[in-house]
């Protein structure tokens, strides 16, 4: 089984880079633990305009009850929206802000 390492910020660099298409296999194994999760209140990704915009919602968990869109994340590509949804994944699963992970850690490998 696979064990999710907050520390292992290439992952999340690699999806940064590419969040549609070929990945690792390190990725995809937390990518199928992170969409694994319960679905009552997990993030997704909802095309609201096609091309154009992608809204932000939480699925709800219960058969027939739409997602709640989250009206305030809006984004116009898609790219944005999944990096988006895989920050608030990976802060789920207990890994914290992953900007700040992220930012952290390039700071420390400039010195």
């Amino acid at each position: 089984m696979y064990a999710f390492d907050p520390g292992a910020l290439h992952l999340a660099r690699e999806f940064r880079a590419r969040p549609i298409g070929r990945r690792s296999p390190e990725l995809e194994r937390l990518l199928t633990l992170m969409r694994g999760e319960p679905m009552a209140g997990k993030y997704c990704v909802i095309c609201t305009r096609p091309h154009e915009q992608w809204v932000l919602a939480r699925l709800s968990g219960i058969r027939g009850v739409p997602p709640t869109l989250m009206e305030n994340h809006v984004y116009h590509s898609i790219e944005e929206a999944e990096w988006e949804v895989f920050k608030l994944r990976w802060q789920r699963l207990g890994g914290g802000d992953l900007d700040a992970a992220l930012a952290a850690d390039e700071q420390e490998n400039a010195r």
